[in-house]
């Protein structure tokens, strides 16, 4: 079945109902009045001599340096579906208007590049949106394409 959505080496096999693309970034939740939960991916090379264990230390010294005082779970070995190796990390905050705010951050990689996916919502809409989340994480793949052949070659 192919993927409704791409973005970079993301694929995103589920779109649930009342979200929208952001092109380029990944979904927000589009309904009236609620918070704009989202999900976001990213990639970017996994440097050298870096495991995907190694990146996810540094970026968890990341997040306590950015938000002093989150309480960061993890981070934690995962699985998704047709994604060989992945790592969680929960991150709770408080937002700058004083709003408890939910991260889920799955780390994975493939030849080379690692790519990350960010799950953003307020602690209150979790419940509501707990499914939404799921579908679209259970519908997530991660693989770096291959370079494309220099012109010429065979």
């Amino acid at each position: 079945m192919a993927s409704p959505l791409q973005i970079g080496s993301w694929q995103i096999g589920t779109i649930p109902e009342g979200w929208e693309i952001l092109p380029g970034h990944g979904l927000r939740r589009a309904a009236p009045n609620v918070f704009p939960s989202t999900v976001v991916m990213v990639e970017e090379p996994l440097p050298e001599g870096l495991t995907l264990e190694t990146y996810v230390a540094n970026q968890v010294q990341v997040i306590r340096a950015l938000l002093p005082h989150s309480n960061i779970k993890g981070p934690s070995p995962t699985a998704l579906p047709q994604i060989e190796s992945a790592q969680k990390l929960g991150v709770f905050y408080q937002s700058q208007d004083g709003r408890a705010v939910v991260q889920t951050q799955l780390y994975t990689a493939s030849s080379g590049q690692v790519g990350v996916v960010t799950f953003t919502t307020l602690e209150d809409e979790f419940a509501q949106i707990g499914g939404a989340f799921q579908a679209i994480g259970s519908g997530l793949r991660f693989q770096k394409a291959p370079e494309p052949a220099p012109a010429g070659a065979r």
